[in-house]
Order: structure tokens, then C-alpha cells, then sequence
């Protein structure tokens, strides 16, 4: 027995037959054209007009995407020249204020505790270190060349009695 056959002899589709054989001529088409026409509008609305839509906004997202894949590809250029103008990874201090924040949140970073600071003119600050390992100081300036630009425009070092601990005194230029 093929499915069409078992679909045929449910309760449910035997019935709706009898019903509609009893039914006049005229409800009987009548029936048919609205049937036909309801089986068109669930295509149109839940299959064909969501493919379509679907189909239109990828098209549009596509040439959003050319478009910008072009704008990236012309611009290229331009920005490894300034990336490489600006220093790698190296941000500008703008103010001394941005300055010291920078410097003592560093020097945290780097667990050395600022015995005194203070800015000094334009983009400069000074700063005071007591007992410090030698090592560890170096990094940090390191740090603070290669992250943020801030250079060492002068240093005074004294080594303390305890070896390899210095007092240090710089001042340095963001």
C-alpha cells in the first residue's frame, strides 16, 4: 500500500471527501479556486518572499563588502606609513598630566614604588626612586620607551650599600 493510499483512508481525509462530494457543483470549484489560492500565499509568504529577501540583503551585503575590501586595499599604504612613522606599538603623551599617570601606573606595573615624582615643563616629569634593583629599573624604562615613547632625558644613579639596589633620579620626556 504506497503512502498516497494510507493518506487517502485516514478518517480525516475519507471525511472531508464525503463532504466535499455533497457539496453543489458550484461550492465544489469554488472550494478548489480558494484551496488553490491559499496553497499560492503560504508559497508566496513563508517560502518564495523570504528566499528573496534573504537573496537581495546578501547581494547588497556583498557589495558592502567590495566596496570596503577596495577602500582597504587603496588605503593600505597610508597606514603601514604611519604605523612606522609613529614607532611600533608606541603611543604619544599629549600632556604632563597624562605623563605622570602613565609613568607611576607603569612603575606599579613593574612593583617600583615612586619615593617622589612631579612634572617638570612640557611633557616632562621627575622622578625619585630609593633602594631599587638596578635590573628591574632598566626594564622599566625599557617598558616605557618601546610602550608609550617616553624617553630618559637625565639620570642620576647612586649604588646604595645594599648591592645591586640603586637610588635613582630621572627625568623623563613623554
Amino acid at each position: 500500500m504506497s503512502i498516497i493510499n494510507k493518506i487517502k483512508n485516514t478518517p480525516a481525509v475519507v471525511s472531508a471527501t464525503r463532504q466535499l462530494g455533497s457539496l453543489p457543483k458550484g461550492d465544489q470549484q469554488a472550494l478548489l479556486v480558494l484551496s488553490i489560492a491559499l496553497a499560492l500565499a503560504v508559497l508566496y509568504f513563508l517560502v518564495w518572499s523570504p528566499a528573496h529577501n534573504y537573496a537581495k540583503d546578501q547581494a547588497a551585503n556583498l557589495t558592502s563588502s567590495k566596496e570596503l575590501l577596495s577602500w582597504v586595499n587603496a588605503n593600505k599604504g597610508i597606514a603601514k606609513s604611519l604605523a612606522s612613522s609613529s614607532g611600533s606599538n608606541s603611543s604619544q603623551i599629549m600632556d604632563s598630566q597624562t605623563l605622570v599617570s602613565t609613568v607611576s601606573a607603569n612603575a606599579q606595573k613593574h612593583k617600583i614604588k615612586l619615593k617622589r615624582f612631579e612634572p617638570s615643563g612640557d611633557r616632562k616629569v621627575r622622578v625619585w626612586l630609593e633602594k631599587v634593583p638596578f635590573n628591574t629599573i632598566i626594564v622599566w624604562l625599557r617598558d616605557l620607551d618601546t610602550a608609550y615613547n617616553i624617553k630618559v632625558s637625565q639620570v642620576s644613579l647612586d649604588k646604595d650599600e645594599k648591592g645591586g639596589l640603586v637610588n635613582v633620579r630621572l627625568t623623563l620626556k613623554g
